[in-house]
């Protein structure tokens, strides 16, 4: 089979004012197999970075920002053929679909994309891709369960892992009766975000060095906050005690 990619190279105007002028006719997709997510992603990418600019310049709110944005994603997963995605791109359609709201079809392809994962950092980032959608979806025990098997990756691939926790999964999964489990997880993920092993000498590592106690810090900023807004003082007063007893470990080292 030949497969014709659609490469649906949105023009920016909309980012300026003027909403989605130009773009293709649906006429024109008649016998493309797909569009071209990798593309597709680039414009998302681009849209944010633009979006950011002007609401540093005060032009646009953050409200506008985020009403544009999902303009242009539910746009662009419209073109997209489910019955035509191959398992290797499944991972970017994905990503796409979830950015749409669009999260069942957002966790079927991702779902694909771990079960094909190629390499451990395929595997570690759309693993936890797919716990953040099960916890958008109220699934919150199934999106630790799932996130925990990320556990098992190798120390070099772990830096995902407490960062997609911290910043995605438990937001997505907090209010929906099970935020105590997502404490407990997210301290888990803490440990792991300890074992994090880095070339120290590369740009993304010095950066991960720089930053880590920072994220961590938030991470048990987060952990206290969760329970002490179920009034679970027992918890609270353990938890507190633990980070300390941590903190004193990493003060030794």
């Amino acid at each position: 089979m030949t497969w014709r990619l659609f490469s649906l190279v949105l023009p920016m105007a909309f980012l300026g004012g003027c909403y989605f002028a130009q773009l293709p006719d649906p006429n024109d997709m008649q016998g493309v197999d797909q569009v071209n997510a990798e593309v597709m992603q680039r414009n998302i990418a681009v849209a944010y970075v633009t979006l950011d600019m002007r609401v540093k310049r005060g032009e646009i709110t953050e409200e506008v920002k985020a009403k544009k944005i999902k303009e242009l994603v539910e746009l662009i997963a419209g073109y997209i053929k489910p019955e035509n995605i191959i398992d290797s791109e499944a991972w970017r359609f994905a990503d796409i679909y979830r950015q749409a709201g669009d999260l069942e079809n957002a966790r079927k392809f991702y779902e694909v994309a771990v079960n094909v994962a190629q390499s451990e950092d395929r595997r570690v980032n759309d693993t936890l891709q797919l716990a953040r959608v099960l916890a958008m979806q109220g699934k919150v025990k199934e999106a630790i369960d799932m996130a925990s098997r990320t556990f098992d990756a190798p120390a070099n691939e772990k830096a995902p892992i407490m960062m997609s926790s911290l910043y995605e999964i438990v937001p997505a999964g907090l209010g929906k009766g099970a935020d105590i489990e997502l404490a407990k997880f997210l301290e888990e993920t803490i440990k792991q975000h300890m074992l994090v092993e880095v070339d120290a000498q590369s740009e993304s590592g010095t950066a991960f060095l720089n930053t880590s106690q920072i994220h961590i810090g938030k991470a048990w900023e987060q952990v206290l906050r969760i329970y002490a807004n179920e009034n679970r003082d027992d918890l609270l007063r353990e938890a507190i005690d633990r980070r300390e007893k941590l903190a004193e470990k990493i003060g030794k080292v």
